[in-house]
């Protein structure tokens, strides 16, 4: 850890992806000897939305406006929603069209001209990981590509991820949860799993996995 905590909000898709997300986070962290707390905010707009916070002692203080270090967004609209959230030059990975447009978003922003115009001062990193995740033969994957994603910015190993997401999902998504990993990582094309040969060091029997796994 570069500083005392990590903030990061998840935003995006409903309950269950985020709370995925969140279990990795959390089973990583507690696996490097990390506290964590989880805080669901209110009335926020977006579909669902949560605050993680990791460190040596964190606190349950909801993540305040302009105070997180990351924005994972599930899906652009619940993104740019739960921006105001970030620090100046706070990272925001995103699931998204690469040619995302003001125009896409009008609907969702019709007192805005320029809805994008949000993410300026961010550094922004985003991906159709949705249309990727199609390609593996499981959509839900695009959640574990943004987490592959999100791993080339903070200090944990590929281990340490490989670990905390194989040991969080049923055996028989293990392969395809892997693959979306290390494509968002930059490391594996996105493709369908033909196999499902597993590490068994990295999985968990699937009566002992969260029932928020994929």
């Amino acid at each position: 850890m570069t500083k005392e905590t990590l903030d990061l909000v998840i935003a995006g898709l409903g309950s269950q992806p985020v709370a995925f997300a969140c279990f990795v986070l959390a089973r990583m962290a507690q696996n490097k000897g990390l506290d964590v707390q989880i805080l669901e905010p209110q009335d926020t707009g977006c579909k669902a939305l949560a605050h993680v916070r990791i460190g040596q002692k964190a606190s349950r203080n909801p993540i305040g406006q302009g105070e997180a270090d990351v924005l994972i967004g599930l899906e652009p609209v619940d993104a740019l929603k739960a921006v105001s959230f970030l620090k100046k030059d706070g990272l925001a990975v995103i699931n998204g069209p690469e040619k995302l447009t003001n125009e896409m978003l009008a609907t969702s922003f019709p007192d805005m001209k320029e809805p994008l115009s949000l993410l300026d001062g961010y550094q922004v990193e985003h991906q159709d990981t949705l249309t990727l995740a199609k390609k593996m033969g499981a959509p839900i994957a695009l959640v574990t590509i943004l987490l592959g994603m999100l791993s080339k910015h903070l200090p944990f190993s590929e281990f340490d991820w490989k670990h905390a997401i194989g040991s969080s999902v049923p055996r028989k998504t293990f392969a395809v949860n892997m693959n979306a990993f290390m494509v968002g990582r930059g490391k594996a094309e996105a493709e369908p799993v033909k196999c499902n040969l597993m590490d068994e060091t990295l999985t968990k029997k699937d009566d002992e996995c969260s029932e928020t796994t994929m």
